[in-house]
Order: C-alpha cells, then sequence, then structure tokens
C-alpha cells in the first residue's frame, strides 16, 4: 500500500467526521425492541459496526496525523480497513432509506 500524503490524510478524516455523524444521528433516531423483525434489527447493527468503525478508524487517523512520516507505527490499513468497513455499511444504510420509502409509499397509500 503507499503511503498516504498528510494532505490526503486531513481530507479522509474529514470524510469520516461527517461519516460519524451520519451514524450518530442514525442510531440514535432509532428505537430498537426484541419484537423488531430480523431485518431492522440488522440495520440497527448496521448502524452500530459502521460508527464503531469509523471512529476506530477517524482515531487512527487522527494519531497518524500527528506521528512523524518516518517509522510511522500505523500503516495506511490500520485507517484504511475500517474506513472501508464504515462506507460499506453507509452505503447498507442508504439502500435500507429505498427499502424504508417503498414500505412507507405502499402504507401511505388507500
Amino acid at each position: 500500500m503507499r503511503q498516504m500524503p498528510s494532505s490526503e490524510m486531513v481530507s479522509l478524516i474529514s470524510f469520516l467526521a461527517v461519516l460519524l455523524i451520519f451514524f450518530s444521528i442514525d442510531i440514535r433516531s432509532r428505537q430498537p425492541s426484541a419484537s423488531d423483525p430480523w431485518h431492522v434489527q440488522m440495520f440497527e447493527w448496521t448502524s452500530r459496526v459502521g460508527g464503531v468503525a469509523t471512529a476506530a478508524a477517524l482515531t487512527l487517523g487522527w494519531v497518524d496525523l500527528f506521528l512523524y512520516d518516518e517509522g510511522n507505527p500505523i500503516h495506511v490499513a490500520l485507517v484504511a480497513v475500517p474506513g472501508s468497513l464504515g462506507v460499506g455499511c453507509a452505503i447498507v444504510l442508504g439502500l435500507e432509506m429505498l427499502w424504508q420509502r417503498g414500505e412507507s409509499t405502499e402504507s401511505d397509500s388507500p
């Protein structure tokens, strides 16, 4: 994997911060219960896993930003893997919005 310059790391950290805000808003808007269908629980856990993965990537990226470039103990993959997991979870939650929209328009029609 190639080395990531500081300017690119700042852009990645900014993106991950916005993604973390998305996950925070999403998980706080959910009202979980044990009687929910499996897909509701799956999307809730997707939001939790995405938030934790994004927070881990954001933290590692932030620490990496302040370390010297020579002999850097944080490899780019340690930021990229949880960051990619967070982006994947955000995509799944985006698909959930499309799914819920289809259910809400069907239930609204007489």
